[in-house]
């Protein structure tokens, strides 16, 4: 009799041990290889980080910095404020820039502005939105700069509005995978450039004008990822792209699942965008599996 109580005694001790234990379904599954700089990403709601990769290496952003240009803009400007696009910007965008090759001499908003710097990534728009704010574009990044002061963003300087680099002869723009997860949390947190992340494409009309034209995102990430994943249980709703020789291909992705959980993933990619892709998909698939 004291034989089998005891056995029944080890029994429900187990049995408590193994409720307590995590099942092998909802253990962590293993840190997925990329091929990256580096890279940080994070649960959108608590700012918690998920995971990381060279968190405070430095690097150049590349045209992610839009995202700060974009949240600096927004401290300062009216959304229906009107811009010229004028043939003395013009001349100042780099010829290395991603460009929209906007015509001369039409007005554009604010709002309009920031579709095409965010969505097709146009260095022109930066400049515009830069002057059209403060003035000039030296002052405006001195503005870029106070307001990575108060995002927390203690290993990061920027001196242009575009996204270029050392590699243009620009070479005190450089920032850390922990530093840059805090613009993409803010600009995600700012429903009018979440709106516009967001967007497939937009029709632009110049003030005006009656004929408008239409501009595509640039992110092939989108469809690529839909190729990737039969069975999809997120989906981006937002990200912004950028790339030069120091920085490699780089993405700033935003995804949501069915119940909600929304991930942010800043990632400086030391591959082709093909890579980069894949990279991706395979860091928020880690982060979805935690929820």
């Amino acid at each position: 009799m004291k034989r089998t109580q005891r056995c029944m005694a080890w029994l429900l001790m187990l049995s408590i041990m193994l409720a307590a234990m995590p099942s092998v379904g909802a253990q962590a599954a293993a840190k997925p290889k990329t091929m990256a700089h580096a890279y940080y990403m994070i649960d959108a709601e608590s700012g918690q980080k998920i995971l990381s990769s060279h968190a405070n290496k430095r690097i150049c952003p590349a045209s992610t910095v839009k995202l700060l240009t974009a949240l600096t803009v927004l401290d300062y400007a009216d959304l229906n404020q009107k811009i010229k696009y004028t043939r003395k910007l013009q001349k100042k965008i780099p010829s290395d820039a991603s460009a929209l090759n906007l015509k001369t001499g039409r007005v554009y908003t604010v709002r309009q502005y920031l579709n095409m710097l965010l969505i097709v990534s146009d260095a022109g728009s930066a400049l515009a939105l830069a002057e059209g704010t403060a003035g000039n574009v030296d002052d405006f990044v001195d503005m870029m700069n106070d307001k990575a002061e108060e995002l927390g963003m203690k290993h990061s300087h920027f001196d242009n509005p575009v996204g270029l680099d050392k590699g243009s002869g620009y070479n005190q723009t450089y920032t850390t995978a922990a530093d840059f997860i805090k613009v993409a949390k803010a600009a995600m947190e700012e429903p009018i450039i979440a709106r516009i992340v967001a967007k497939h494409k937009y029709k632009v009309q110049p003030v005006g004008v009656k004929k408008s034209f239409m501009i595509k995102n640039t992110n092939a990430f989108y469809g690529t990822y839909k190729k990737l994943v039969k069975n999809r249980k997120y989906k981006i709703i937002g990200s912004k792209t950028g790339t030069t020789r120091a920085a490699g291909h780089c993405l700033v992705a935003t995804a949501v699942d069915e119940e909600g959980n929304t991930v942010i993933c800043a990632f400086y990619g030391n591959g082709g965008y093909e890579r980069l892709y894949k990279d991706i998909r395979k860091l928020l698939d880690y982060a979805f599996a935690r929820y």
